[in-house]
Formats: C-alpha cells, sequence, structure tokens
C-alpha cells in the first residue's frame, strides 16, 4: 500500500513539473487600428511638366501619435496634363502630414510642397499640396555695351529708347530634355516700363535677383528683345552658374546682338513666359 502510494505521488509530481515550466504565452487577441485613406494630387508647374519625371510622396505624423512613414512615388505624367496624383490607403487615423517632391530627368530636387491634413477612420480624404520651387539664388545682370552693339542695324535713338520698348527674358537651358522643344526651362520676364541702370562709358544694364533655383551647375540664356522692332531687334548671352544655398551667385550677362534671322524667330515667338507664381524675385533693381 505504501508502496502503491508513493509511486502515484511521483507520478503526480512529475505531471505537475512538466505543466509549470517556466515559460511565456501568447495571447491571442484581434489586432485593431484605426484607419483611412487619401487621395493625394498636384499640379506640376506646366512650363516644366517636360523637365519633371518623378513626383515623390511621403506621410508622417503631425501630432503626438506615432505610425510609420509612408513613401511612394505618385503616378506622373498623367497624359494631357500636369496633374500628379496617387491613392494612399491605411494611414492610421490622426492629422497627418503629406509631403510632395518633384525631381527632374537628372533626379535633381525641382519642387517641394507640405500639406496637413486630418484622417478619419474608414473615410478617403482629399489632400491637395501645392508645390513651390526650391534652391539658392542669382543675382542676373544683363549688360548692354554700346561697344558690341552693331550700329549699323541699331542708332542711337533706339539705344535710347530700349528701357521703354524692350522685355528681358531669362531661362535655364535644359541639358537632357525629353523633348528638343522643352530645352528651356523659363525664369523670369521683365516687362515694359522697367528702367535700364547707366553704368557709364556707353553701358547700360538691367538686374534682378531671383531665389529657389536649385543647386548646381547651371546654365542660362537671356534675351533682350525690342517689342518695338517688329521681331527684328534683340540681344541674347549665354552663362554658366554655380548655385548653391550659402551665397548669392552672380550672372552677368553681356549681350550681343542677335544677327541669325531664325534666332530671332525664335526669341520673338517661342520664349513667351507664362505666369509663374513659384519664382520668387527678391529685390528687382533696374
Amino acid at each position: 500500500m505504501f508502496k502503491t502510494g508513493y509511486i502515484m505521488l511521483c507520478l503526480l509530481l512529475c505531471a505537475g513539473g512538466v505543466g509549470c515550466k517556466n515559460e511565456p504565452f501568447s495571447v491571442l487577441a484581434p489586432s485593431f487600428q484605426e484607419q483611412g485613406s487619401a487621395l493625394v494630387s498636384t499640379q506640376i508647374p506646366a512650363y516644366s511638366r517636360g523637365l519633371i519625371q518623378r513626383v515623390h510622396l511621403t506621410v508622417t505624423s503631425v501630432d503626438t501619435t506615432r505610425m510609420r512613414t509612408i513613401d511612394r512615388d505618385l503616378n506622373f505624367p498623367i497624359p494631357g496634363g500636369n496633374l500628379s496624383v496617387g491613392q494612399v490607403a491605411d494611414i492610421p487615423s490622426g492629422k497627418r502630414r503629406f509631403a510632395v517632391t518633384a525631381f527632374d530627368t537628372q533626379d535633381i530636387l525641382r519642387f517641394r510642397g507640405v500639406a496637413d491634413s486630418t484622417i478619419l477612420t474608414n473615410r478617403a480624404q482629399l489632400v491637395e499640396v501645392a508645390l513651390n520651387r526650391i534652391g539658392g539664388a542669382v543675382d542676373f545682370q544683363a549688360i548692354i555695351d554700346i561697344a558690341n552693339i552693331d550700329t549699323t542695324r541699331i542708332d542711337s535713338v533706339q539705344l535710347i529708347a530700349l528701357p521703354a520698348t524692350s522685355m528681358l527674358d531669362i531661362l535655364e537651358i535644359i541639358p537632357q530634355p525629353f523633348h528638343s522643344q522643352l530645352s528651356l526651362l523659363p525664369l523670369l520676364s521683365v516687362g515694359l516700363g522697367d528702367r535700364f541702370t547707366i553704368l557709364g562709358n556707353g553701358r547700360f544694364s538691367r538686374r534682378v535677383i531671383v531665389s529657389q533655383i536649385p543647386t548646381g551647375t547651371r546654365q542660362f540664356v537671356a534675351h533682350l528683345k525690342d517689342l518695338s522692332s517688329s521681331g527684328t531687334l534683340a540681344f541674347s548671352d549665354t552663362v554658366t552658374v554655380d548655385v548653391d544655398t550659402l551665397q548669392v551667385a552672380k550672372a552677368v550677362f553681356d549681350l550681343k546682338t542677335v544677327e541669325s534671322a531664325q534666332d530671332l524667330f525664335e526669341i520673338f515667338n517661342k520664349t513667351t513666359l507664362p505666369r509663374d507664381s513659384t519664382v520668387i524675385v527678391v529685390n528687382p533693381q533696374f
């Protein structure tokens, strides 16, 4: 009897030892997080549509809640327009920041925009992000030197009248455009009524500082066209400038008379600049 009881006791102790191992156990519960979605859209400036190659979106948290950063490229280009859009699902509910960046054909950052929006559970939110040009500043100065002017084509009366009858266009030259007609990116246009600064010794100049130009080595062309000449008188020059965000770069155009009839046609007919609110003129000086 004693022997049988002893065996039963050993069996119970062994069973208890197996069942009481110090191992963690899992609690099974449904994972649940309040989420919504967003349809994000942005307008690429029409004049740079052929320059932009990739549009990227980043979604982060603005409030105190934590979330995993969402990164993805938006659909672009969309045939027939300059709209870039993308649908983003599974965004945790709360106040979220939508940051859009646009890169050119050389993968250089050209535009950036940010918009905040509150994401609601099981709701689709429409988010529009406005883009702004980014980069450094360039001090553009266009100079006309009488010594470089063909006096057989322009007399002193026309030269004196240029401040009131001419328009200065400055454009960036794109080295590898998608299409040959997209090789010039308009930057600014100084309209009628602006005045030259008299530098002396038969030299005149127009000057303007423009910010938010992408950093790196840039090539710019200036066209000064006399609108009273019926498309027969223009001046031009091209410069290369290193742009950074630490200091204002200087770009000096030494304008000379355009001789080629074809070049005159191009200047007067294909460099009309669209209105562009993303270009910031810091302090024009004439």
